[in-house]
C-alpha cells in the first residue's frame, strides 16, 4: 500500500513573518509500506501494549480529540474565565476545536493502526519503557497513544534508527496524562543521511499532571517535527529539552506549542544545537497563555551554533499572551566560532575538525545527560563521534 502526505504542516498558531516564509512548512512524502509495520517494544509491570478490547476502545475513544503539533488548530483564545462553567467551556474549546488533520488523515489512508501504551492507576513504573523503530528495506510508520493513568508514573525511550537507503520513519503519537499523573518521554533521532523522517506528536495533561520531554533530532534527511502540548488542568506542568545536529543537505523542520489554559500552569523549553554543511534548519516555538491562565508561567529559549556560511538558519520564538496575570519570557542565540577562537585553538594542537566535535558534543550532551539510561546516553554519545568521523 502507499503512504502519502503532502501538504502544509508545522504551521505557527497566528500566521506572522509571511515573507520570510516561516508561518508553515510544506511537506511531500510518498513511500510504500509493508504490511506487517510494528516496533520493538520492552515493557515493565504495570505498563500494557493494547492492540483490541474494551480498554483499548475506551482510551482511542478519550484520547481522540488530542491535537498535534504538525497540525494546524483553530482554537478561541478567549474561551478563559474563573467560574466552573468557563473551566467547561475551556475543556470544550480544546476537544472540539477543528483542525487539518494532514497527518492523521494520511495514516488512517494507509490503514496504519492505533496501537495504546496504558499505565495502571496509581502505578509508578521504576524502569523505562523502550521502544525501537528501524527502517531497512521497508519502512516504518506508527500511530501511537500514550495513556498514563491517574496517579501513576512513566518514563517511555524510543529510538529511531535506519539503514542508509532511501526510506521512511514516520510517527503520530497522542498523550493523554490523567490527574496527578507523571511521564517523561525521551526521542532520539539516529537515522541515516538518506531517511526521511516525521515526528508528530500531542500532550494533553489535566490538574497537577506534569509531563517531561527529552529530544535529539540527529540524523535523517528531511526531518518534520511537530509538539503540541495543552495544559488545561491546574498546577499541570511541561518542561522540553531540544537537541539538534544538521550536517550535510539536510533540512530540519520544528514546530513546538504550548498552550497555557489552567490556573497556575508553568512551561519551559529549551532548544540548541549545531549546523554543518550545507544544512537548514527552522525552530518554531510558542508559548500562548490563554483568557483565565492565571498565575501561568512559561520561558523558552534556543541556542545555535553555526560552522558554514552556507547554513540556512530560521528561528521564530513566540509569546501570544491573553491574560494579564501571567509570566513570561523568550528568546534566541544565534553563533558563529570567532576566528580569534579557533586560532588560539588551533595553538594548542587540536585541528579544526576536532575542535568542532568538541563543541558539537558539548551541546549534545547537555541534553544527553538529562536522558538517564545509561545504555541509551553511551548509544547516543557514539552516534556523534561516528558521524565527525565520517566526515572527509
Amino acid at each position: 500500500m502507499n503512504f502519502e502526505l503532502k501538504g502544509a504542516v508545522n504551521y505557527l498558531p497566528t500566521l506572522t513573518y509571511g515573507r520570510m516564509k516561516n508561518s508553515y512548512a510544506e511537506i511531500d512524502f510518498s513511500y510504500e509500506i509493508n504490511a506487517e509495520n510494528g516496533f520493538d517494544i520492552s515493557l515493565q509491570d504495570g505498563v500494557e501494549l493494547l492492540t483490541k478490547g474494551n480498554v483499548y476502545e475506551e482510551i482511542v475513544a478519550k484520547a481522540d480529540f488530542i491535537k498535534t503539533g504538525m497540525e494546524a488548530m483553530y482554537l478561541d483564545s478567549k474561551a478563559g474565565g474563573d467560574s466552573l462553567e468557563d473551566e467547561n467551556r475551556r475543556d470544550r474549546e480544546v476537544k472540539d476545536a477543528p483542525s487539518t488533520d494532514i497527518v492523521r488523515n494520511a495514516l488512517k489512508a494507509a490503514e496504519i493502526p492505533v496501537k495504546v501504551i496504558a499505565t495502571k492507576n496509581g502505578n509508578s513504573v521504576s524502569n523505562p519503557v523502550k521502544i525501537a523503530y528501524k527502517a531497512d528495506s521497508n519502512n516504518s510508520l506508527n500511530n501511537n497513544i500514550i495513556y498514563v493513568s491517574e496517579g501513576s508514573e512513566l518514563t517511555l525511550i524510543e529510538v529511531f534508527e535506519s539503514e542508509n537507503r532511501e526510506n521512511l520513519v514516520g510517527l503520530q503519537t497522542r498523550v493523554y496524562v490523567c490527574e496527578n499523573a507523571r511521564v517523561k518521554l525521551v526521542r532520539i533521532n539516529m537515522l541515516s543521511e538518506s531517511t526521511e523522517h516525521f515526528d508528530d506528536l500531542g500532550f494533553h495533561l489535566e490538574n497537577n499532571a506534569k509531563a517531561e520531554l527529552v529530544q535529539l533530532e540527529l540524523g535523517g534527511k528531511r526531518s518534520y517535527v511537530g509538539v503540541r502540548t495543552e495544559l488545561v488542568g491546574r498546577k499541570s506542568e511541561y518542561n522540553s529539552d531540544t537537541g539538534y545536529l544538521c550536517r550535510g543537505e539536510s533540512l530540519l523542520d520544528m514546530n513546538f506549542i504550548t498552550n497555557e489554559w489552567g490556573k497556575k500552569v508553568s512551561c519551559n523549553m529549551d532548544a540548541s544545537g549545531v549546523l554543518l554543511d550545507n544544512s537548514t534548519k527552522v525552530y518554531r516555538g510558542t508559548i500562548d497563555f490563554k483568557e483565565g491562565a492565571k498565575g501561568a508561567r512559561g520561558f523558552e529559549k534556543e541556542d545555535t551554533l553555526l560552522f558554514s556560511p552556507k547554513i540556512i538558519n530560521k528561528s521564530v520564538p513566540l509569546i501570544l499572551c491573553h491574560e494579564e496575570d501571567v509570566e513570561g519570557d523568550h528568546g534566541a542565540t544565534i553563533g558563529r566560532i570567532d576566528e580569534k577562537l579557533m586560532f588560539y585553538i588551533k595553538s594548542r594542537g587540536i585541528d579544526e575538525k576536532a575542535a568542532k566535535q568538541l563543541m558539537t558534543e558539548a551541546y549534545i550532551n547537555a541534553v544527553t545527560e538529562k536522558i538517564g539510561d545509561d545504555e541509551t546516553e553511551v548509544r547516543v554519545i557514539k552516534y556523534v563521534s561516528e558521524v565527525f568521523n565520517n566526515v572527509q
